[in-house]
């Protein structure tokens, strides 16, 4: 993806179209701010512009996705062609499939910004994503393991994956512990452990990047909150059929997959090419 800029005239057609499609929400996750970003920021979404506010260790509000499918986090500069007339500096761009009716905009800064792009924007659907659910995104270098109860999920590097949580209706504690490959020790090293709360109305993103020396991780929480409680997910149906869910993830398009009869407590992971 690459940055550009874009005139004012360019952002609507003839009827003033774009507008926001109906039902179709996303939300904003930015894992860190470049130095200098202006927050809350612009959000270009088809011809509507608005602010944003990113905040942190947390999702953004709600956004209404538009018609054309893309949301753009712009600065605004003068015209110097058109006096009066801005043009906007493209910052981050997310373009999210027609199918998706909700989504998760993961926001990380550019290790090595070109132009005016700041941000690689990842989108996650969030249909297979339900209250109790963990995403592990692992973005070190390192293979990252997770403990929870008596589920293990093993996370590859520029790999992320589910957690998908037993039914529930009401909160529950669970034992986890997170762990790392040492490269130069060669053995598993314990990054943290405690004690987290499953509930059914909220999921969690997990996000795993290198830290400032080798053999260190940081690891960032963001919560994300359902919409409204989901009575399939709180009852339990999962259905018996093998399910398929697209998912735009780290720029790749991947699949989430589970065959019958396969308990709900068993991670599924997801490559990224």
């Amino acid at each position: 993806m690459v940055s550009g800029i874009l005139p004012l005239t360019a952002q609507s057609g003839p009827d003033g179209g774009n507008r926001p499609g109906a039902g179709r929400s996303a939300w904003f996750a930015c894992l860190a701010k470049p130095e200098g970003l202006e927050n809350p920021v612009k959000l270009l979404a088809g011809d509507k512009l608005s602010m944003l506010e990113l905040p942190d260790f947390m999702a953004s509000e709600a956004v209404k996705i538009p018609a054309d499918g893309v949301l753009r986090i712009v600065r605004e500069v003068p015209d110097p062609v058109n006096q009066g007339k801005p043009k906007y500096l493209i910052l981050a761009e997310a373009g999210i499939p027609e199918a998706v009716q909700e989504a998760l905009v993961i926001l990380s800064p550019v290790t090595k910004p070109e132009g005016e792009l700041l941000f690689q924007a990842k989108v996650q659907d969030l249909a297979t994503f339900k209250g109790g659910d963990r995403l592990y995104i692992n973005l070190s270098d390192s293979n990252i393991r997770v403990r929870l109860g008596k589920t293990l999920v093993v996370v590859e590097p520029k790999h992320a994956s589910f957690f998908k949580a037993p039914p529930m209706v009401k909160a529950t504690n669970m034992p986890v512990m997170y762990e790392f490959y040492h490269p130069d020790r060669k053995e598993w090293k314990i990054l943290s452990a405690s004690t987290v709360v499953l509930r059914p109305t909220r999921r969690e993103i997990c996000v795993f990047n290198n830290g400032d020396r080798i053999g260190n991780i940081k690891k960032q929480g963001i919560p994300l909150r359902l919409r409204r409680p989901s009575s399939r997910a709180m009852q339990g149906g999962m259905g018996s059929g093998c399910c398929a869910t697209r998912i735009t993830l780290m720029d790749s398009s991947l699949w989430l997959s589970r065959a019958p009869g396969r308990s709900s407590w068993v991670p599924q992971r997801l490559h990224l090419n």
